[in-house]
């Protein structure tokens, strides 16, 4: 029986741990958020505003929607909601790492025009990559030819590229079969826990030695 608790305890834990690190790695242990490349906004290419991002993270771009954040009046209807520019991604061609404000790319299609570009006001950019998102909170402004800003003070362009990640990692559920495995190994290592218990507990009690029982002498 105590070779059974340790083999089903050792399995259970196999089955539950395993499966994870083999198809995430570490991920596949404690939940790791989403990781979505840098981006920015600015004028990196002269006074139009841009979207800049990496080569790589332009890549793996989806899509740009561009709104305003206002107070609606009363009874009126948030118009920035929706977006006052989006373009998405149509096929697999190549999108430059800057592009202009009301641009179409080449791969992708504009689904709301820019009707201007915005001068005042508080704006952001949702640069989407499939499974998340990048927001860029930015005050037209406050842009100076030469300086974008990625949600924080604007700093030259070439810092930003110098420095911009362009990783992109999607969290994903684990699969129903990995969930089924780990819940049959999470009982088998409970059935031999319990198991090693009962081990324990029936092991015979060793006997009372002789001298624990002699009297100390006077």
């Amino acid at each position: 029986m105590a070779r059974t608790s340790v083999l089903l305890v050792v399995l259970g834990v196999v089955a539950m741990v395993v499966p994870g690190l083999l198809r995430d790695g570490l991920c596949g242990l404690v939940a790791c958020a989403d990781v979505t490349p840098d981006v920015a906004v600015g004028r990196a290419e002269g006074v139009d505003l841009a979207v800049v991002m990496s080569d790589e993270a332009a890549a793996e771009l989806g899509s740009v929607r561009l709104f305003e954040i206002r107070q609606p009046d009363p009874g009126e209807e948030s118009e920035g909601l929706n977006g006052e520019w989006i373009i998405q991604r149509v096929d697999d061609s190549a999108a430059p790492a800057v592009i202009p404000f009301g641009s179409r790319p080449e791969g992708f299609e504009t689904l709301t025009e820019l009707a201007e570009e915005p001068t005042e006001g508080t704006w952001v950019v949702d640069a989407s990559f499939g499974c998340a998102s990048r927001l860029v909170r930015f005050s037209p402004a406050e842009l100076t030819p030469g300086f974008v800003s990625d949600g924080d003070d604007p700093l030259p362009v070439d810092d930003f590229l110098a420095d911009a990640s362009s990783d992109l990692r999607c969290a994903e559920a684990a699969p129903g079969w990995q969930r089924w495995l780990f819940v049959v190994g999470a009982l088998m290592a409970s059935v031999g826990a319990i198991l090693g218990i009962i081990v324990v507990f029936r092991r015979p009690v060793p006997p009372v030695p002789d001298w624990y029982n002699e009297e100390d002498p006077v």
